[in-house]
């Protein structure tokens, strides 16, 4: 059973730092053994679940450990705090979708964008099947719910109804909600008129019965999501660390889209917190196989295996973020957002026997 430290989603890097405090960033081997394993301090934005399963892949099929890792992932609840994180040096690796890290940027933080995780854009604006709002112009006036007032979907769903001419707490203000029940109690209740999450938490909703209606724009749906990012000088320091880790994390992704039940049970087995009080195990995986499915298809857009490009940032892709970033208002002055992201590693992440890997998922056994 593994444990995950939460951090409070208004933490600043001081709070953070102070919370770190006495961890190991050297090595972590209560054995005592010659063959240490150096640790990672990863920061999550969300909660474990089917969305963060090939996470759970990665550290119980020993995939981080074969690169000489142990990874203590730190849960922030936001973004805001990862950045921050990375800034201090009191995390080593971070998970954000992009527009934190632009934002930082324009301030002058030396980061670098390392594995490109979910290739394709997870966030949109949701309502209710029969909800009034049927166009972006709509939203005037609405409360529109966000997990945290901290995370990235929030600068997202500001960008969009952006392109309305739109603007927050003048036309349309947040609600911190979170995810699951909670955010969709909120929905149906009429206490938000719109969610601003992600594809998993949608695709579980409404495999409960629950139907939604989408918002996004074209340009907006052609993005990258959640990537791995750290400090220019982190990376520059630890090249082994960060080879490793994408290594670990494109075999677990593999793992999880050849067999996304298995990462499921996986993940219930390592993180028992995430099976929902008085569901069935079966109950749950009917539902979460939902989410991670559409999630396996962002995480393999154009089929990163066939292509050897696990990790790899598309140069388009990223210049079409720096442009939205832009006029969308979420930065207000240009990101080389290219130079951020020099796929240094890529050929390293994708250095790995890949039949092995499928086999082992394709003779997974819980037995």
């Amino acid at each position: 059973m593994k444990t995950i430290r939460t951090t409070a989603a208004a933490f600043t890097a001081a709070a953070l730092i102070a919370t770190l405090a006495g961890c190991s960033t050297d090595t972590d081997n209560p054995d005592g053994s010659t063959d240490d394993l150096t640790t990672v301090e990863f920061g999550l934005p969300t909660n474990m679940g089917a969305n963060n399963s090939p996470m759970a892949v990665a550290e119980a099929l020993g995939y981080f450990q074969d690169e000489g890792l142990k990874v203590d992932i730190v849960v922030t609840g936001d973004s805001t705090s990862i950045v921050q994180g990375i800034d201090s040096g009191s995390l080593d690796i971070g998970s954000t979708p992009p527009e934190p890290i632009w934002q930082a940027m324009t301030k002058g933080s030396d980061l670098q964008l390392v594995y490109n995780y979910i290739r394709k854009q997870t966030g949109s604006l949701a309502v209710l099947e029969d909800s009034p709002i049927t166009s972006l112009e709509d939203f005037e006036g609405a409360v529109i719910g966000q997990y945290s007032l901290g995370t990235s979907n929030m600068l997202l769903s500001e960008g969009i109804l952006a392109s309305a001419g739109l603007e927050p707490d003048v036309d349309y203000t947040h609600l911190a909600v979170g995810t699951g029940a909670a955010a969709l109690q909120a929905l149906k209740t009429g206490q938000v008129d719109a969610l601003s999450l992600w594809d998993t938490e949608y695709a579980a909703f409404e495999a409960q019965g629950t139907p939604l209606r989408y918002f996004t724009t074209d340009e907006v749906a052609s993005l990258f999501s959640t990537t791995y990012f750290s400090s220019a000088d982190f990376v520059a320091g630890n090249a082994e660390v960060i080879e490793g880790f994408g290594r670990a994390m494109a075999k677990a992704t593999l793992f999880t889209a050849t067999n996304p039940e298995a990462a499921l049970r996986i993940m219930y087995d390592e993180y028992p917190d995430t099976l929902v009080a008085g569901n069935s195990t079966d109950d749950q995986l009917k539902v979460d196989l939902v989410a991670l499915n559409a999630r396996i298809a962002l995480l393999t857009a154009g089929d990163p295996q066939g292509t050897q490009s696990w990790g790899a940032y598309d140069e388009d892709a990223l210049t079409a973020w720096g442009t939205f970033a832009l006029d969308a208002g979420i930065i207000d002055t240009a990101v080389d957002t290219v130079a951020a992201a020099p796929n240094t590693f890529v050929d390293a992440y994708n250095d790995f026997d890949a039949d092995a890997v499928v086999a082992e998922a394709e003779n997974w056994s819980a037995e």
